[in-house]
């Protein structure tokens, strides 16, 4: 026995053969824009944890107060620079200048620029919180309480135009340091007595 086809049944195969391709391009453009936005915050935080870690190994040097703060900023922009690369310069022209951006009153700080691209990378800022007048890590006390702080232009990091949307144009870091400094001390030029 042979069953013929609904021509009915045949005719909503038909009609319902568009619907899928249909169906993809409605939510096609919202799949990838979710993706595209993922992806930026994937960089983002990316690129913020490298800052972090640069911040803290900042810190680090400037604690010992033995290096200049040109010193310590070079020290965390070679960080920045083997961490990520593209973003920030490694292989170009980078000169140390004057800030470019507003710092806060008695922060000391430098802007990273990248001569061969024609922008800033970067601005690596120093704050004694103990003793706001020390601009330079090697004139700190012992158990001074610093900060070193990172600014980037979401411009030279992103890859979409998020600023646009969120109002947000630089990313920051900002860690807190203590000045591990030795006191002073006088050592006996001959051993006391036994």
């Amino acid at each position: 026995m042979i069953v013929k086809p609904n021509s009915t049944d045949h005719g909503d195969v038909l009609h319902r053969r568009g619907a899928a391709a249909v169906e993809f391009a409605v939510c096609a453009p919202l799949i990838f824009l979710l993706l595209l936005g993922l992806w930026e915050v994937g960089r983002m935080t990316e690129v913020s944890n490298v800052m972090w870690n640069a911040a803290r190994e900042g810190g680090r040097d400037a604690s010992l107060g033995e290096q200049t703060f040109a010193t310590v900023a070079g020290n965390v922009l070679t960080y920045l620079q083997s961490a990520e690369p593209r973003a920030f310069g490694k292989g170009h022209t980078i000169t140390m200048k004057e800030p470019v951006v507003a710092l806060p009153d008695k922060t000391s700080g430098v802007t990273c620029w990248d001569a061969t691209a024609n922008r800033e990378l970067c601005t690596i800022t120093f704050l004694d919180c103990t003793s706001p007048d020390i601009i330079d890590p090697r004139f700190m006390k012992q158990l001074d309480r610093f900060e070193i702080g990172i600014q980037v232009p979401y411009g030279s990091i992103g890859w979409l135009p998020t600023p646009h949307v969120t109002g947000t144009d630089r990313l920051h870091a900002k860690v807190n340091w203590v000045s591990m400094v030795d006191s002073p001390f006088q050592i006996a030029p001959y051993l006391p007595a036994q």
